[in-house]
């Protein structure tokens, strides 16, 4: 009874393959090997159904035997001699797990470098793994892999041992891996191809630490204990952070961060301000220098050979108390000389240009602005020094205060002479060309 229901179940999984697109019986040798719905039965994939109409037949079987004996009755055990529908043929050894198994001629069609009749073999220049022993990085088959030889060293450069039809590798050099192709735990593989420790093997000197540089996947110390120092040696460090705002660069000296201050600022954070600055809400301003910020004289003193003397330079600047800067008058401006912002003043006797007494650096509003003079020389034009030889001085280079020079307030600012009082201008015109000799001479 029971063998007639395995025959009947097997033929009705024979109909039901024929039925579905006619796909063939494939072999196996666990349920995992069968498609979704199937189970192994005899290394060959059935469907779960006929599965289920064995092994109902099986139950109805055992009821209706009262002395429960589940054994075929011709007496053979359970599952031997099954028969195969009718045009199903078994592969041997159901292709030994390395073929395709071909249902109507019982053959094997043999994958992954396998041969012979079950697949059991392997084809020429190629041999079965040894159960100790993996080579092709799958330890859960054993596999048909090529032969090898030392004659090219398959071991990345590390000692190569023949072991039959195989190699064996001694790694070196922290290299691992059945090739040696890999580095031992600690170690990572440099762009070189060197294993080289990682941080666990690295020990770095404070303040420095150590990290991963990606680039060549190798551990340095080119990270810092301190998030806001930076450099292969942490000599550099954040001037946002350590410097008040007001750093251009910070340097660290003997693990303490120092800064380069913008102008106006001191102290290794700048906190405080330079020599010639003031804090005023929070921000350094600059002080006011009575020698480069004045208005209108600036009287210095000296003596020469004994004798005491006095001279002036002018210039159009007012202290301004809340910011610190010299703010200039209407009509006058600060212009640059090679010392910086301001002009270079020479502070001389009535010899003007013979003794200097006092030379001053970065004066400021000490310009007139030609095109839009101050109140005292709106009619005039901004004054300024006479050429030697021209209007004021009589021929002297020096002058004797005869006469002044003005350049016009419009057009292209010619310099021109005005004689003082008493004093007329010889020569035909007032204004100064290369060729004009003209100077205020006395009315006496």
């Amino acid at each position: 009874m029971k063998k007639f229901a395995l025959i009947f179940a097997l033929i009705f999984c024979s109909v039901l393959v024929s039925c579905s697109d006619d796909e063939e019986y494939s072999s196996c040798v666990v349920k995992d090997d069968c498609m979704p719905g199937y189970s192994c039965i005899n290394s060959y994939c059935v469907p779960q159904s006929a599965q289920s109409d064995t092994d109902s037949a099986d139950d109805a079987d055992a009821q209706g035997n009262s002395d429960g004996n589940s054994s075929f009755e011709d007496g053979s055990d359970d599952g031997e001699n099954t028969e195969l529908p009718d045009g199903v043929q078994g592969c041997p050894n159901a292709c030994s797990g390395f073929g395709d198994c071909n249902f109507e001629t019982g053959e094997c069609t043999c994958t992954q470098n396998h041969a012979g009749d079950d697949c059991s073999e392997c084809i020429e220049g190629y041999h079965l793994e040894s159960e100790d022993y993996d080579e092709d990085g799958d330890p859960n088959v054993r596999s048909c892999v090529i032969n090898l030889t030392c004659d090219t060293n398959p071991c990345n450069n590390n000692t190569c041992q023949v072991q039959g039809q195989t190699v064996k590798c001694i790694c070196s050099n922290h290299t691992a891996g059945t090739w040696c192709e890999n580095c031992e735990d600690g170690y990572l593989k440099s762009t070189s191809g060197e294993c080289k420790g990682d941080c666990s093997k690295v020990t770095c000197t404070p303040p420095q630490k150590c990290g991963i540089d990606f680039v060549k996947n190798e551990a340095t110390c080119n990270a810092c204990d301190n998030d806001h120092y930076s450099g292969e040696d942490c000599k550099s460090c954040d001037p946002s952070y350590f410097c008040n705002g007001h750093g251009k660069s910070c340097l660290v000296e003997n693990n303490t961060p120092k800064c380069e201050c913008e102008t106006g600022y001191s102290g290794s954070d700048c906190k405080m301000c330079a020599d010639g600055y003031f804090m005023s809400n929070g921000s350094c301003k600059k002080n006011c220098d009575p020698k480069k910020c004045f208005s209108p004289i600036y009287t210095c003193s000296g003596e020469f050979y004994g004798v005491p003397l006095t001279g002036y330079v002018e210039a159009h600047g007012t202290c301004n108390s809340v910011t610190g800067e010299c703010d200039c008058e209407q009509g006058w401006y600060t212009g640059t000389s090679d010392a910086g912002v301001g002009d270079t003043l020479y502070c001389n006797t009535i010899l003007t240009g013979i003794i200097t007494l006092e030379t001053l650096n970065n004066v400021e509003c000490s310009k007139c602005d030609l095109d839009n003079p101050p109140a005292e020389y709106k009619s005039t034009g901004c004054k300024v020094a006479c050429p030697g030889g021209f209007c004021d001085g009589s021929g002297s280079y020096f002058g004797d205060g005869s006469g002044n020079c003005y350049k016009e307030a419009s057009g292209s600012h010619r310099l021109y002479c005005i004689c003082v009082s008493g004093y007329t201008l010889s020569g035909s015109s007032k204004y100064y060309d290369e060729n004009s000799t003209g100077t205020c001479q006395s009315n006496e």
